[in-house]
């Protein structure tokens, strides 16, 4: 309106009036553009320009504030944003379906939950002439968890932890980046460590060896639970049943039914795993190891104490507690503290 304004007012004053009024504004536009080398423009400032540039041949003369050519950059923007909004899809995707069809298609899964989207369509199909493809059928179904007939793997742990042992590998590191592993068996009901041992180079025939010796000093399990680590031997697909050699071997020589935890699940096997972050934790990292012998050595007395004198959070109670700890401790004993690899844990007792 203000330009409007000035356009009419312009017509009713004398030539010499509107020369000398063009002069003192450009002189002062000349000064704000020396002050302000980018001023800020809106929308219906660009539009002006656009307007003008088509009702005016010499337009770009009187142009200061920005270069003709970001006033046809504005056009061409102009005419991309329009064509755009011209072409754009009203909807997108398939049309849909009427509420009364998804309706059915919601009562059928949800009243028949192993009925599949190829059940559904004909289902509609041949009773209520609905015909629609299964990909919207399967869109708009009710899916449910699909019910087990066999007890879960958890159930399965706890209703035979009494004979399940699990066994697994941890690493560990030494002065001179030496990779020490270290095999741990536990038995899962009480949560004590029946065997440990450490290699530099860990094989098949290595952990056969260990699982004879554990077998020898300490009972027989009816299972052993582990992961599917390429030293146990891993078959590329089944054979005869077993996964890997290590299961074939346990099954005709030890007569020890391996369990395999299935890929890609670790909390199949939470009881050692936790055990290796208890290891590490009290006593690996409080260490400089030296050589393999140095990590079996701090490894075997931390689980000498961890069997026999610290309480387990899981059980609330000592896997394989001393002797002195079985009876009823003294009344009004003095509490004294024994130190464990050095002193970095502590068996506390009462004494007389």
């Amino acid at each position: 309106m203000t330009l409007l304004a000035g356009f009419l007012r312009s017509l009713f004053i004398h030539r010499e009036t509107l020369i000398l009024e063009n002069l003192a504004l450009r002189q002062q536009l000349a000064t704000y553009k020396r002050t302000c080398k980018r001023p800020r423009l809106r929308m219906f400032d660009r539009a002006f320009w656009l307007g003008l540039s088509k009702l005016w041949r010499k337009w770009s003369t009187a142009l200061v504030i920005v270069k003709p050519e970001t006033v046809i950059r504005w056009h061409r923007q102009g005419f991309k944003l329009y064509w755009r909004w011209r072409s754009r899809q009203k909807r997108l995707g398939r049309p849909t379906i009427p509420r009364e069809h998804i309706e059915f298609i919601i009562r059928m899964s949800c009243d028949n939950p192993s009925w599949g989207e190829d059940k559904i369509n004909e289902e509609l199909r041949v009773k209520f002439g609905i015909s629609h493809s299964t990909s919207t059928i399967r869109k708009y179904m009710t899916w449910r968890r699909p019910r087990h007939d066999g007890q879960k793997w958890r159930t399965f742990v706890k209703n035979h932890s009494h004979e399940l042992f699990a066994c697994d590998f941890m690493t560990q590191y030494t002065a001179l980046f030496t990779t020490v592993y270290v095999f741990i068996v536990m038995e899962v009901n009480t949560r004590r460590i029946v065997h440990c041992n450490v290699t530099e180079s860990p094989a098949l025939d290595w952990v056969k060896i260990q699982i004879r010796d554990m077998a020898a000093f300490d009972r027989k399990p009816r299972f052993l639970l582990h992961d599917n680590d390429g030293i146990f031997g891993q078959f590329g697909r089944r054979k005869d049943g077993f996964r890997c050699h290590l299961d074939r071997w346990l099954s005709t020589t030890m007569y020890i039914e391996g369990l395999p935890t299935p890929y890609h699940a670790p909390n199949a096997n939470p009881h050692v795993e936790r055990f290796h972050r208890t290891l590490r934790q009290n006593a690996l990292n409080h260490f400089i190891f030296l050589n393999a012998a140095h990590v079996g050595g701090v490894a075997r007395e931390f689980i000498e104490y961890y069997n026999r004198a610290r309480p387990s959070q899981a059980t609330h109670a000592i896997p394989d507690p001393y002797p002195e700890l079985i009876d009823r401790p003294l009344a009004g004993g003095r509490l004294i503290a024994l130190p464990v690899l050095g002193g970095v844990q502590h068996d506390y007792r009462l004494a007389a």
